[in-house]
């Protein structure tokens, strides 16, 4: 009996040590990230330094309340005019019940280059039985395959307003400069939003995505926007969701809690909650799981929230283990070095 005592006893001893151990567990020819001769980001209002490697996606983004896309099949000026002539023509051969054709309006916008007009602005309703709103279209060339189009709307009595915003929108944007630029404004992709912040403009933002060839299924995202009423603090909203989990999940996951605090970045007062999560009664590495939250002003749009999140492992099949194919001390290196470098660009480090 005592002999069967011991060797339970030793096999328990030895699963916890290799359930503690797995952590530090790495797929074989994995190599530490390089993180020499980072390269910086802007988005939004804010910056951050990424290891060279770093593979960033951005999401659509929404300014002023235009959301911006990018149509980079425009490689020239002609093919930015036949776009905008075809879309005209278009809308003016669909019929509308009341009012002739879905056709409003159209007319040179604001912004010219090189003496030619490289901005234009067309109205028109979303079909036929549409009466009470309109679609406004914001049509700007900036170069081969840097031709944006920003998309708004507004009501029948609002429209007026409405074409000034997007008027505004379209004179506010340019290419980025290589150099840091030196007025305040937002990044998104290669453009710069030019807003000096004296007007208290809202941004919903968007995301940014970032991959790691040499990690694979680490995956990191920031959302950037206005804050709203329905933003709660992060370590709160982080335990209302696991009181929410259904209970097979907690049956069938253990969640270790490897942070949770107020954390300052760079004078950005916030909350870190990072948490190790691994199947019970396996002995898989598991993953990591965090986040990092700056609600931000509800009243001031130049102090806009942020939220950094942060993952060690990707779901590719949901009846496979999931687990990080990464060490945990090489996740958490990463994850530090992109979160302590978060901060408010310089040419937007005004008063608030």
């Amino acid at each position: 009996m005592k002999l069967l005592k011991s060797i339970v006893l030793c096999l328990f001893t030895m699963m916890s040590f290799s359930a503690c151990s797995n952590v530090e567990k790495q797929k074989e020819g994995i190599n530490v990230i390089d993180f020499k001769n980072p390269k910086k980001v802007c988005f939004g209002r804010i910056e951050m330094s990424v290891p060279k490697e770093t593979e960033v996606e951005y999401s659509n983004f929404n300014y002023n309340g235009s959301d911006l896309e990018v149509d980079e099949s425009i490689k020239t000026y002609e093919d930015y005019q036949k776009l905008v002539k075809d879309k005209i023509q278009s809308l003016k051969s669909e019929p509308h019940e009341t009012e002739g054709t879905l056709l409003k309006n159209e007319m040179n916008g604001p912004v010219q280059q090189q003496d030619r007009s490289i901005s234009h602005i067309i109205v028109f309703r979303a079909n036929k039985y549409t009466v009470e709103a309109y679609e406004i279209y914001g049509y700007l060339y900036l170069r081969s395959g840097k031709m944006l189009i920003l998309k708004s709307g507004a009501s029948n009595d609002l429209l007026d307003e409405a074409i000034i915003e997007i008027q505004h929108n379209l004179k506010s944007i340019k290419i980025r400069s290589n150099k840091e630029e030196t007025q305040a404004g937002l990044c998104w992709r290669e453009f710069f939003i030019l807003d000096d912040m004296s007007k208290n403009i809202p941004f919903t933002g968007g995301y940014l995505h970032f991959r790691f060839p040499s990690y694979p299924g680490v995956r990191a995202d920031i959302e950037h926007r206005v804050r709203l009423e329905s933003d709660i603090a992060l370590i709160e909203l982080m335990k209302k969701r696991q009181q929410e989990l259904p209970a097979i999940v907690k049956a069938q996951m253990k969640i270790e809690n490897l942070r949770e605090h107020k954390k300052v970045i760079n004078g950005l007062v916030g909350e870190e909650v990072l948490n190790h999560v691994s199947e019970r009664a396996h002995f898989e590495r598991g993953f990591e799981d965090g986040s990092w939250q700056y609600l931000g002003d509800l009243n001031n749009d130049n102090d806009p929230y942020i939220q950094f999140s942060f993952e060690s492992a990707e779901m590719t099949n949901p009846d496979e283990s999931f687990y990080s194919m990464i060490s945990q001390k090489n996740v958490l290196q990463l994850n530090d070095f992109i979160l302590n470098s978060i901060q408010i660009s310089p040419n937007n480090k005004k008063e608030k």
